[in-house]
């Protein structure tokens, strides 16, 4: 194998800690506190999870080695009044509502695509039917037959790009939501900070 390609093959190892065996990916994240992860401009109910976190959460899927199930280690500095209990199920119901998103933008995505190839095949039918009973148009038909010709290639490969490549993009995001995670975990730091200030009292960390 060229040692570049293998190179690029194994890199995740560099940034992540692989559990070849089990094909888990061990992944952790440090904030000072939970509002660093939560919108809060969002008024809601239960808090909901910022766009920057999520889109974290998308870049680890890619991170991570395909089939590979990650285990995600977040920790905060100050747990903020919550616990992990709280936070657990508070991360739980957020990924349910980006996956109900994910599946509503695939639905408005299949009404787009399915009225692209409506005007597609509408375009298409007119170019045959110019083309049948239009004879010796000359210049005028070879400008109309092109703008036609262009016209029905673009909508119908747009639909077909959306069918075929967004829709799949949006399924494997629905599915890594609901499926890719092994466990997740919320806890403090706050406790091991003690602990280290502490021993740097005792000079172990001079």
């Amino acid at each position: 194998m060229n040692p570049i390609v293998e190179e690029i093959n194994h890199v995740s190892n560099e940034f992540f800690n692989l559990d070849h065996e089990n094909k888990k990916a061990h992944m952790k994240l440090h904030f000072v506190s939970p509002q660093e992860i939560f919108d809060t401009n969002a008024m809601t109910k239960i808090p909901v999870l910022s766009d920057d976190f999520l889109d974290w959460i998308r870049a680890a899927f890619d991170y991570a080695p395909n089939k590979y199930r990650i285990d995600l280690d977040i920790g905060f500095d100050d747990m903020g009044g919550y616990d992990e209990e709280q936070l657990s199920e508070i991360f739980k119901k957020n990924i349910l509502l980006e996956s109900r998103k994910s599946m509503n933008d695939k639905g408005i995505q299949n009404r787009l695509a399915i009225k692209l190839l409506s005007v597609g095949l509408a375009l298409l039918v007119g170019m045959i039917l110019m083309s049948c009973f239009w004879k010796d148009g000359g210049v005028a038909e070879e400008i109309i037959g092109y703008v036609f010709d262009i016209a029905t290639t673009v909508t119908i490969w747009e639909a077909m790009t959306i069918l075929l490549v967004h829709n799949q993009s949006i399924r494997t995001y629905h599915w890594n939501l609901l499926k890719r995670f092994s466990s997740i975990r919320f806890h403090s730091l706050e406790i091991w900070g003690i602990c280290k200030e502490k021993c740097r009292n005792c000079g172990i960390f001079d």
